[in-house]
């Protein structure tokens, strides 16, 4: 157990917390309705599973019964970013919101919002937004 706040919080209660930090996002993500119906299926599975760490191109394309590699490139032309990038971008800011406060470890939010290992995740968020994760930026 550790603290959080004033209280001492298990993983559990964390996990759950961060579940809900999460869900403030999902409201925010791009809307779909101008765009080409299979960008269209593609977007709507991406957000539905943002938060999956087994989210990834070739998932996309099986969820969405896509049997050829033109959506990636039709995705790109629409949307300005591949499928890869576009899922790592929407984990990314989630991340940083949920990291201004700095209630939660930075292990715990690499988790939450789709990443296996917090290496890999620190790199992502270094490459992005060119500090790492742990770094308080002053807003």
């Amino acid at each position: 157990m550790n603290k959080l706040g004033d209280k001492t919080v298990s993983l559990t209660e964390k996990h759950d917390q961060l579940r809900r930090e999460l869900d403030f996002f999902l409201p925010e993500l791009p809307q779909v309705a101008s765009m080409p119906r299979d960008v269209t299926a593609v977007l709507e599975f991406i957000h539905h599973h943002i938060f999956e760490s087994s989210l990834d191109v070739n998932t996309v394309k099986r969820g969405c019964r896509i049997k050829n590699n033109n959506i990636s490139t039709r995705f790109r032309v629409v949307l300005g970013l591949g499928i890869r990038e576009y899922i790592e971008r929407l984990r990314l800011y989630a991340a940083s919101r949920i990291l201004r406060d700095r209630r939660f470890e930075i292990y715990l939010i690499a988790m939450a919002v789709g990443y296996d290992h917090q290496e890999t995740f620190c790199r992502a968020f270094r490459r992005h937004f060119g500090h790492p994760p742990s770094h308080r930026v002053e807003s």
